[in-house]
């Protein structure tokens, strides 16, 4: 009887913890203490004031728990902390010993006994218990994940995967070396989500495997503190998409061809592409797979919220996707889809595509009714009306937290919020990554000051020297090199070359006053004139010598 309930004592703790409920814990609780009697005759005394007082400070206890947990929460589940020193860290560190003898005894087999996994993976769960109250990190984390292949031989997948995530949030505030902390947390994450997965827990499972994807990312937080100077490990970025494709499949994904590695596992290379059969069955299979729990979506918004701070854009759009079709398919969330399709417009636009953005906004986002009055939706169509006239001054006043569109703004991921506000009208957003994140390397060089141009040279006769002062007074301006000038050129074919080649660039120098039409005119008539009659003989033959006639 007493072997028993020493079983039931190790399930229950094995399934509901240590120091649960139940007779024990009255037994352990210390007695309410009785009330002193007051005499009717004497006045109260120091004695009988002491009740309320002791009820006050056991009434604070679940507070100071409160406050416990919360500081334990803010400082992160992976962080190890000691709570024990000196002679009461030896006496645990004896017992977590203990418990890892029990838990390899009961593991063996004997003559007439067999391995007991179950019996071996509460062992190594209060081992690991001990060693976490002691700060022991790599010993606990060792009984972890011993303890969860124990319990993955007895089909316990749950709790499995609750010691894998712990081992796994522990190995990435370890003392390893960078590679191995990434191989262990990858490695952990994966275990989880296959352990969640024989369970059907999907939603779950896609979550281990964006912290899966995370991990291959530790020791790059501090590059760069994180910005897009340093491109993302492609290793990573493969491991991401496959953690967004496992929540929402490819096929239901409009963003689907924005995916930069990897195909989708749910096409069929053999398939004709042609068979509408053969689709329709494609996406009824993607359909069955996806995940539609209703915190699917803030697991994926933190791929997307990673693959912007690394500058991917196009696995942020493909990512975002994702995240708008599962809201869709709930078919009752506005706020957070306002939030995903103004997060599509950002990221479109920062690709530098205000095409495929404009077209996506008025034939998918505004055809939501609950997005038509939505503070994103002002948001991204005056993003959009901006840049799609190349107006700075539009653009400038749409992000301006000073206006109404203050709310949609502040309502954006911090990181979104910076890519917005680097938006410009051509081209993609620049990356701000720091003093030379902020240097702009498509942006135009600023020419050498120039001399002023002469307005002699422009009344002077059409000599090579006449065309060359217009080209390169053009090219200051228009940021175009000089076309390439032929040989010596007379008369009206001068003023045919001229023409043809400057005809746009004259009237740009008449608005800005460095040309004049009439000394142009007249000039090209003179020559024009000139050239006629010597061509014609009317000038005497000693107006014809070389030493009278001045072509300069």
């Amino acid at each position: 009887m007493a072997h028993y309930k020493r079983n039931a004592a190790s399930n229950r703790d094995a399934l509901f913890g240590g120091g649960g409920g139940g007779s024990s814990a009255k037994k352990s609780s210390a007695p309410r203490p009785r009330p002193t009697p007051a005499s009717t005759t004497s006045r109260p005394s120091s004695s009988s004031s002491s009740t309320p007082s002791t009820t006050s400070s056991s009434g604070s206890g679940g507070h100071d728990s409160v406050r416990a947990r919360l500081e334990e929460k803010r400082r992160g589940r992976g962080e190890v902390t000691s709570t024990l020193s000196g002679a009461a860290k030896l006496a645990k560190m004896k017992e977590a010993e203990e418990y890892r003898i029990k838990a390899k005894k009961a593991m063996t087999r004997g003559v007439f006994s067999s391995p007991d996994p179950i019996a071996a993976g509460n062992y190594y769960r209060r081992a690991a218990e001990a060693y976490k109250q002691c700060g022991e990190n790599r010993l606990e984390r060792l009984h972890r994940v011993a303890s969860g292949d124990c319990q993955m031989g007895q089909n316990a997948y749950a709790t499995a995967a609750g010691e894998y995530t712990r081992a796994a949030e522990l190995a990435a505030c370890s003392g390893e070396t960078v590679p191995r902390k990434r191989q262990e947390c990858h490695k952990l994450h994966t275990d989880a989500a296959n352990a969640w997965r024989q369970i059907g827990e999907n939603g779950r499972a896609g979550e281990s495997m964006i912290n899966a994807a995370f991990g291959l990312l530790i020791g790059t937080e501090d590059e760069n503190a994180g910005r897009t100077l340093k491109q993302m490990d492609r290793k990573a970025l493969k491991a991401i998409e496959a953690a967004v494709e496992s929540n929402v499949p490819d096929p239901l994904n409009r963003y689907a061809k924005f995916r930069a590695i990897g195909p989708s596992v749910y096409v069929d290379p053999n398939a004709d592409p042609n068979d509408p059969d053969a689709k329709a069955r494609m996406i009824e299979l993607a359909k069955q797979n996806m995940v539609t729990k209703s915190y699917v979506h803030e697991t994926i918004f933190k791929a997307v919220y990673k693959l912007a701070e690394y500058g991917e854009y196009a696995s942020a759009l493909y990512a975002t996707g994702a995240a708008s079709a599962t809201l869709e398919a709930e078919d009752f969330a506005s706020i957070s889809l306002s939030r995903a399709y103004c997060t599509e417009t950002v990221l479109t636009l920062a690709m530098g595509d205000v095409v495929a953005a404009d077209k996506y906004f008025l034939q998918v986002h505004l055809q939501k009714t609950s997005y038509l009055s939505a503070r994103e939706c002002k948001l991204a169509e005056d993003l959009i009306r901006a840049i799609k006239t190349m107006d700075a001054d539009a653009l400038e006043e749409a992000r301006t937290m000073d206006t109404s569109n203050r709310s949609a703004l502040a309502n954006l991921h911090p990181c979104l919020r910076e890519l917005a506000m680097n938006l410009r009208t051509s081209g993609k957003a620049k990356r701000d990554g720091g003093a030379k994140g902020n240097m702009n390397v498509n942006a135009p060089k600023t020419a050498p000051p120039s001399r002023p141009a002469q307005p002699a040279a422009r009344a002077a006769p059409p000599t090579q020297t006449a065309p060359a002062t217009k080209p390169n007074t053009v090219a200051v301006e228009d940021e175009r090199p000089p076309p390439n000038q032929g040989g010596d050129l007379e008369g009206d074919e001068l003023q045919a070359a001229l023409d043809s080649n400057f005809a746009e660039l004259d009237e740009l120098m008449g608005d800005m006053g460095l040309d004049s039409d009439d000394d142009e005119a007249g000039t090209s008539g003179d020559v024009g004139a000139t050239a006629g009659a010597v061509a014609t003989g009317e000038y005497e033959e000693e107006d014809l010598d070389d030493d009278d006639i001045d072509l300069r």
